[in-house]
């Protein structure tokens, strides 16, 4: 018979999950432990086969024909579905606990993969031995119902144990994510990433022929807001600016908080016409704005700058530095406006 042995890094994940669940496990009466004992004592005329395995060796697989069982004599086993990468957890057996029973008597393809932890002694039966040991020993037959009863409540406790812990794996896989890419406070995205999808808008745009907007936008006097009405003030004129400019822009333009009061709008394929209005809009809706704090109305304005590739740059830095120079010049120019870079002398202002 080949053997099969998963690799190192997938053993040491079914390792991991069973030094956690043999923590919580409690120890109650092995069911098959007094078959095990018939076994070790001689009293059945039965020949019984013993198999070792490996570490990480594949016993029995999923929807392969079930024709024996085992007994397990020493050693831990794990019982799983799914890839071996990904696997559900459906529970783990060890010494005077069966394997691949159920496939035997249901006559069915085995329901679930079983793999050896540690080098594993088993007693293996054939379907004709277990039969013929079941009319040797009445007394383990009248026993074997309510044994195979407590096995499948079980199975269904431990395979729903493993549906909750492959649930929070994904919710934590989730928020890591998110955390890796989301600013905490506005709830936007960050300057990483940022830095992760402009270079393929640009490239993009340039294989397609299109456009992309920068706009990089700036709370006007921040500072003042923060030392006149706290950080907490400042933190929710932050978070109401960003969520204005979500409800102002495209599905396809991304927002980003580049750091401080800084953000920046990428809008890919938009034209010069589209980018100018929305940045317009941002500015004026964010000029009407009211922030309640501490039963106080705190108001304040945007400067934004504005540079468009390939119209302003022939590549991701030019057009951000482009960008940030009318950044600048808005801000120059006397705060709340929007002013558009130009490769001339004067850049393009909108009030």
């Amino acid at each position: 018979m080949s053997v099969e042995i998963i690799s190192s890094s997938e053993l040491h994940k079914l390792l991991t999950i069973y030094d956690v669940y043999k923590q919580e496990r409690i120890e109650n009466e092995t069911p098959f432990l007094s078959l095990l004992n018939l076994i070790e004592q001689g009293k059945t005329d039965q020949k019984v086969k013993e198999r070792i395995c490996q570490p990480g060796e594949i016993i029995l697989r999923e929807h392969e024909p079930g024709d024996d069982f085992y007994v397990i004599r020493s050693g831990q086993t794990v019982v799983i579905k799914g890839e071996f990468q990904n696997p559900t957890i459906l529970g783990f057996r060890s010494t005077g606990e069966a394997i691949g029973e159920m496939a035997l008597l249901e006559n069915l393809p085995r329901s679930a993969t079983v793999i050896a932890l540690d080098v594993v002694c088993l007693l293996t039966f054939s379907r004709e031995a277990f039969y013929q040991f079941l009319r040797e020993n009445p007394s383990f037959s009248l026993n074997l119902m309510n044994i195979l009863s407590g096995r499948i409540r079980k199975s269904e406790e431990e395979r729903m144990r493993g549906y909750a812990r492959e649930k929070e794996q994904v919710v934590v896989v989730e928020t890591l994510s998110k955390q890796a890419t989301h600013d905490p406070l506005t709830g936007l995205f960050n300057r990483r990433y940022l830095d992760q999808i402009l270079y393929g808008e640009i490239a993009h745009a340039l294989q397609s022929g299109s456009m992309v907007g920068i706009l990089m936008v700036d709370v006007d006097h921040f500072k003042r807001i923060n030392d006149r009405y706290g950080h907490k003030a400042g933190d929710l004129m932050l978070q109401a600016l960003g969520e204005l400019m979500k409800n102002s822009v495209r599905l396809a333009d991304i927002v980003c908080r580049y750091g401080g009061e800084e953000f920046v709008i990428v809008m890919p394929g938009a034209s010069e016409a589209t980018v100018s209005k929305c940045a317009e809009e941002v500015r004026s809706k964010f000029q009407g704005l009211r922030v309640a704090s501490e039963n106080q109305e705190i108001r304040a304005t945007i400067s934004l700058g504005v540079a468009i590739y390939p119209l302003h740059g022939s590549n991701v830095d030019e057009v951000f530095v482009n960008a940030d120079r009318a950044l600048y010049r808005a801000k120059q120019q006397g705060r709340n406006r929007v002013v558009i870079y130009s490769n001339g002398v004067e850049n393009k202002t909108i009030f």
